[in-house]
């Protein structure tokens, strides 16, 4: 099993634009999942360009869960296609449909994670758009089944100073609950500090860098046209790179646990 969990807070850029841009990059099949509280439905109004979720997603994952029905074919089947594209597959959860829904769905954390976990014996990793971390944390069920977790931010003071507000409770609460630490994704290292000097003011490893490119990025936050050349793009190479090496490192934990 891999799970990837990708967070951020206030003052760094979407996670939501990383979470795609990993998913259509990642070198086995992938299943997206919104698990952002927020039930902003980023990916629906944005890549997918307002396509209908058909009613699919979370809350058919809790009514399932109610009825006691086995999740992991209940994941698959509320999932939509990212691509067109057959292998390897790249499919969406939709997330929370009403913001208070999170809330309400505490009792189906462990077991949705399970289904995420047994997805594995079907050829997926799972990438998990958190959202922003909140007052509580993050569920404690997806801390304690992620291969990894990575917090979000930009190079700017800004971004930066936010994580640091913000990183003892998530580092607190993945100590409580996870061998794992949190690790950084850094966009747009450079402007103006590096991810090598961010990692180090915050104490944490840098498990990738992504490139900043706004015409690019806006093919995966908002649906718009895909840019001519899009492939060779800087933010698709950094895409590949990070998903290549976020991919290892899922596989590693993976390992260990097995061990």
């Amino acid at each position: 099993m891999a799970i990837l969990v990708l967070t951020s807070v206030s003052g760094s850029p979407g996670v939501t634009s990383l979470a795609v841009g990993l998913a259509l990059s990642w070198p086995r099949s992938a299943l997206l999942a919104d698990c952002d509280p927020g039930a902003h439905q980023a990916v629906l109004a944005g890549f997918l360009v307002a396509q209908s979720g058909h009613g699919k997603g979370l809350l058919r994952v809790a009514e399932a869960h109610r009825d006691r029905r086995p999740l992991r074919e209940v994941v698959i089947d509320q999932a939509l296609p990212l691509t067109d594209r057959p292998e390897p597959r790249r499919l969406f959860l939709p997330g929370f449909a009403k913001p208070g829904s999170a809330a309400l769905f505490g009792g189906v954390w462990s077991d949705l994670v399970d289904a995420f976990e047994r997805l594995d014996d079907a050829g997926f990793d799972v990438i998990v758009d958190a959202g922003r971390v909140g007052a509580a944390g993050l569920p404690i069920a997806l801390i304690e089944s992620a291969a990894a977790t990575c917090l979000v931010t930009g190079s700017g003071l800004r971004a930066v100073t936010s994580v640091r507000v913000h990183l003892p409770g998530l580092a607190d609460q993945a100590r409580a609950t996870s061998e794992h630490q949190p690790r950084l994704v850094v966009i747009g290292p450079g402007r103006p500090y590096g991810a090598t000097e961010i990692g180090k003011a915050l104490g944490l490893a840098v498990a990738a860098t992504i490139v900043h490119d706004p015409e690019a990025a806006a093919h995966l936050s908002d649906g718009r046209p895909r840019p001519r050349r899009f492939d060779n793009s800087p933010l698709a190479r950094s895409l590949r790179d990070a998903a290549g090496g976020l991919a290892e490192t899922l596989q590693r934990s993976a390992e260990r646990v097995r061990v």
